[in-house]
C-alpha cells in the first residue's frame, strides 16, 4: 500500500511539473495561432488566442519551476508586443509595453550564457521602433497627451538597452507644447537639451515656460545651468535676465550681468542686458553708459538705440516736472529748468530716428512727435504727423 501511495504521488508531482510546463509550451501555441490569425486579417480570432496566451503565461511566471526559465519570459515579451500593437486590446491591457519590455529584460538577466541576448534585444529594439511610430502618429493627430505617452515608453525602451533616444525627447517636447502640457513640455525640453540635442532651444523653451509658471527660482537654476554650457549664448542670457526682470530680482541680475559683460566685452548684447538692470535699479548714469558702450560695439543695434532713447526722454520728463514745481516769480529759474529738460530731451532724437530707421514702428513715431513737439521743432513735427497720417 505504501509503495502504491508513493508512486502515485511521484505521478502527481510529474503532472504538477508537466502541467506548469505546458503552460509555458501552451501560451506560445497560443500566440503563433495569434500570429496567424492577425496575417489572415482574422483579428477576433487573433484577441482571443493571445488572451489565452496571456492568461497561460502569467500562471507560467508565478510558479516556482517555470518562473526562473528564460524562455517563460521571452514568450511573455512577445506575447505583450503583440497585445501592444492592437488597439482594442489597450483598454483591457493599457501596460502592455512597460510588461513587454521588463519581461525581455528579465530574460536576459536569466539568460547567463547570453544565448538569446541578440533576439531579445532585437525585439526590445521593435518594441522601442513601434512605440516611437504610435508617438509620431498620435503627435500627426493631435493626441498631443497620447504621443507624449508613446514617446515617454520609447525612451523607456532605448535606457534600458543603454541607448539614448534624443528624438523622442525633443518630439515629446514639441508635443507638450503644442498641447499646452506645459509640466511634460519642460520635463521633456530639460530632457533633450541633457543629452545635448537641440539644446540650446530646448533650454530656452523650458526657461520661459518656467517663467510663465512663476516659477522664477527653478527658471533661474536652469538659465544658470545653460549658461555654464553655452556662456556666450545671447538667447540665454536675454531669457535669464527676463526671469530677472518680471521677479524683480534685480539685486541678484546685476552681479550676473556685470559678469557677463566682463566675459563678452565686445559683445552689445551683454552691455544692454547691464543696462536694463541698471535702469531697473534706478542706476541710471550706470545704465546710460553700459547703452553707450553696447552702441559703440554695434551702432545698429535696436534694443539699445530704443532704451537709450528712452532713457534720455524719461529724464527729461522728471527735469520738465521738477520744473513745474518752482514757483511761477522765480521765472529765470524756471526758463534754465526747462532749457536743460528740453537739452536733454534733444539727446532721445537720434536714438529715436536710429531705432525706426532699424524698426520702422508707429510707437516709435508716436515718441518722437511728442519730442518734437516738446521742443518746439516744428519742421520735424509735421514731418513726423505726416508720416504717422500715411500710414
Amino acid at each position: 500500500m505504501k509503495r502504491i501511495l508513493f508512486t502515485t504521488s511521484l505521478f502527481l508531482f510529474a503532472l504538477i511539473v508537466y502541467g506548469q510546463g505546458s503552460k509555458v509550451n501552451t501560451a506560445y501555441a497560443n500566440y503563433n495561432h495569434a500570429t496567424q490569425d492577425l496575417a489572415n486579417n482574422e483579428l477576433d480570432k487573433a484577441i482571443e488566442s493571445l488572451k489565452e496566451a496571456a492568461a497561460n503565461i502569467e500562471a507560467a511566471t508565478t510558479h516556482e519551476k517555470t518562473m526562473g526559465n528564460t524562455k517563460t519570459w521571452r514568450y511573455r515579451g512577445n506575447i505583450y508586443s503583440i497585445i501592444a500593437g492592437i488597439e482594442s486590446m489597450n483598454a483591457e491591457y493599457p501596460d502592455a509595453v512597460l510588461i513587454a519590455m521588463d519581461s525581455y529584460l528579465k530574460a536576459n538577466e536569466l539568460d547567463a550564457k547570453g544565448r538569446y541576448k541578440d533576439e531579445v534585444n532585437q525585439s526590445l529594439k521593435g518594441l522601442h521602433d513601434a512605440e516611437f511610430n504610435n508617438g509620431n502618429t498620435a503627435f500627426g493627430e493631435e493626441k498631443f497627451a497620447e504621443a507624449i505617452s508613446h514617446y515617454r515608453k520609447s525612451i523607456d525602451i532605448f535606457e534600458a538597452l543603454e541607448l539614448v533616444d534624443s528624438v523622442a525627447y525633443y518630439n515629446g517636447a514639441l508635443a507638450a507644447d503644442n498641447g499646452d502640457l506645459i509640466d511634460d513640455a519642460v520635463e521633456f525640453y530639460l530632457g533633450s537639451a541633457r543629452i545635448d540635442y537641440q539644446a540650446k532651444y530646448c533650454y530656452n523653451r523650458a526657461i520661459v515656460h518656467l517663467k510663465n509658471q512663476e516659477k522664477y527660482e527653478e527658471a533661474i537654476i536652469v538659465a544658470k545651468e545653460a549658461r555654464e554650457i553655452y556662456p556666450e549664448d545671447k538667447d540665454l542670457i536675454i531669457s535669464q535676465l527676463n526671469v530677472y526682470l518680471v521677479a524683480d530680482m534685480y539685486i541678484e541680475a546685476e552681479k550676473d550681468m556685470e559678469n557677463a559683460a566682463a566675459e563678452k566685452p565686445e559683445d552689445p548684447t551683454m552691455w544692454f542686458a547691464l543696462g536694463v538692470v541698471k535702469d531697473n535699479l534706478n542706476k541710471s548714469d550706470e545704465a546710460e553708459s553700459a547703452y553707450l558702450t553696447s552702441l559703440e560695439k554695434d551702432p545698429e543695434y535696436f534694443n539699445s538705440n530704443m532704451n537709450l532713447a528712452i532713457l534720455y526722454f524719461s529724464r527729461a520728463s522728471k527735469m520738465i516736472e521738477e520744473a513745474n514745481e518752482i514757483p511761477a516769480k522765480e521765472f529765470d529759474k524756471y526758463n534754465a529748468a526747462v532749457e536743460l529738460a528740453k537739452k536733454e530731451l534733444s539727446k532721445a532724437i537720434p536714438y529715436f530716428e536710429k531705432a525706426y530707421e532699424i524698426n520702422p514702428n508707429k510707437d516709435i513715431l508716436m515718441d518722437l512727435k511728442e519730442a518734437y513737439g516738446q521742443l518746439g521743432d516744428t519742421e520735424n513735427y509735421k514731418r513726423v504727423k505726416e508720416i504717422i497720417e500715411s500710414d
